[in-house]
Formats: structure tokens, C-alpha cells, sequence
């Protein structure tokens, strides 16, 4: 389990969350969903060990995350930022292979394990064809299955991803979300910040929702979806129906609720 406990998070004087606390269930598919500037990607880089809070904890498998060797973290938890970037040049095999790095130690060699988990990777991110293209030559939504696919190769019980289907279409979205799913079927946990609550409503088995850096709710989508919800926090009325069979809540924005002490949409 990892966990942010009465976490102060910011940047400089910037203050984003004060006493925010957060936790991903074990074996879960956790989506984090609020309006733009909410927190959620801050409260996703402070699990990951990106920023680190001014007061409070991270908490991963029982330690403060700040008190573990760098190797050590990177093969507990792997690690998909907003903006990531790869040096000039590299090939997209090259840049999905840096993912076996902290399994390598100085005297070990590349192994038939390395090139398994570099050719799987390739391979459910729908971008083995493309393995020896420099990435810096491939499309938005190309690169962005390619670092989804470095993440993968790392083989972590715990994957951390911000904002992972920017870029993609359609289809690639859908892959990529099942993706989640059946990682969490085999018993690794996968924490991501997403904006479509539609998707986030299928795919996520535990949903947390976020403004103004508090978490509003926080459990299953079927429990914790509702108009008053999508009010609170997005400032939208809305109708919430419920699919019988999946129990996969179906959200129907009507109108936005601001209030005029917040302003009008710009």
C-alpha cells in the first residue's frame, strides 16, 4: 500500500494541499479525477518521490518513502510523469529497455529476464514495430505508449501514471485502460490521474475525487458517483445512471452550477 498522511504538498511558496491525506488500495485499478489545478497531479508526484511534502508522510509498503535507496524504490514502483522527455537520439527499444535498469547491478550483464520484460512491454503497448524508430521521430500518442511501455518493463508491483491516455485515440485509450485492468488482475496495483470520469466510471475499481487539494470522496465508482457529487466537485448538475448488469455508473453533464462569487467559465 502507499499513502500520503497529513501531507503539506507545494512548490516554493506555492501551497497546493495542506493535511491531505490519500491511499491506494493494494490490487486496485485507483483513478483520480477533480478539476484543473485540484491537487491531483501534485498528490501523484509526491507518491512517487517527485516532490516531497513540507509536513506530513509517504508511506509505501509501511516505510517513509524518503528513507529508501533510489534503486530500491525504482523496483517497487514504476513511474509515467506528465511531461517526460528522452535524450536525443535513442531509439524506442533503447528508451523501454532503461526500464530493466534498476534490476541491473554493477556486475550483472543483460538477461534473457531483461529482454522478456523489454519484448512484453513492446508488445501489450502496441509498439513492438516501431522498436527501432528514434522516438524523437514518433507521434504524440506513439511516444507516449512508448513511455507507458518503460514503465511496464520495470515489472513493479506498483505503477504511478500521470495523465496516461494524453495523446492517444480512441482505441489506444481503450487498450491502455484494459491494460490497467488486467495488471490488477494478476495483483499489481495501478494508480493514475485521469480527466474523463466516463472512463474513469469503467475502468477504475476505486476512484478518488479531488478539489482545491482535499479528496471529496473516495471508494468505489458505483458508490461514490452522484449528482451531488459531480456538484461539489466539478461544479456541474448532472444526471447519474447506473448500468444493471456492470453496476458502471453513466454520467450526463447538464449545465454547470458556479456560483457568481466564483465568476463566470472563462
Amino acid at each position: 500500500m502507499i499513502e500520503l498522511r497529513n501531507t503539506t504538498l507545494g512548490y516554493g511558496r506555492t501551497t497546493v494541499a495542506t493535511d491531505l491525506t490519500l491511499t491506494i488500495p493494494t490490487g486496485s485499478v485507483t483513478m483520480i479525477v477533480g478539476p484543473n489545478g485540484c491537487g491531483k497531479s501534485t498528490a501523484l508526484r509526491a507518491l512517487s518521490r517527485l516532490i516531497r511534502p513540507t509536513a506530513g508522510t509517504v508511506v509505501l509498503d509501511g516505510a517513509d518513502i524518503h528513507g529508501l535507496a533510489t534503486r530500491d524504490l525504482a523496483r517497487k514502483l514504476g513511474i509515467l510523469s506528465q511531461h517526460p522527455t528522452a535524450p536525443a537520439g535513442i531509439r524506442v527499444a533503447e528508451l523501454v529497455a532503461r526500464g530493466r535498469y534498476p534490476h541491473q547491478g554493477v556486475a550483472s550483464r543483460w538477461s534473457a529476464q531483461d529482454e522478456a520484460a523489454v519484448a512484453e512491454a513492446l508488445r501489450l503497448t502496441g509498439v513492438a514495430e516501431l522498436s527501432a524508430e528514434p522516438v524523437d521521430r514518433l507521434s504524440g500518442g506513439q511516444r507516449q505508449r512508448v513511455w507507458i511501455a518503460m514503465a511496464l518493463a520495470q515489472r513493479t508491483p506498483l505503477l504511478l501514471l500521470d495523465e496516461p491516455t494524453t495523446f492517444l485515440d480512441l482505441a489506444h485509450q481503450l487498450d491502455v485502460l484494459e491494460l490497467f485492468g488486467a495488471l490488477a488482475a494478476e495483483g499489481r496495483t495501478v494508480a493514475a490521474v485521469v480527466h474523463d470520469l466516463t472512463q474513469a466510471c469503467r475502468f477504475a475499481t476505486h476512484l478518488i475525487a479531488m478539489r482545491d487539494g482535499t479528496v471529496i470522496a473516495a471508494g468505489s465508482p458505483r458508490d461514490i458517483v452522484t449528482p451531488e457529487l459531480l456538484r461539489a466537485v466539478f461544479d456541474v448538475e448532472a444526471t447519474v445512471t447506473v448500468d444493471l448488469d456492470s453496476g458502471i455508473p453513466h454520467v450526463l453533464p447538464l449545465r454547470t452550477v458556479r456560483s457568481t462569487a466564483r465568476g463566470p467559465l472563462r
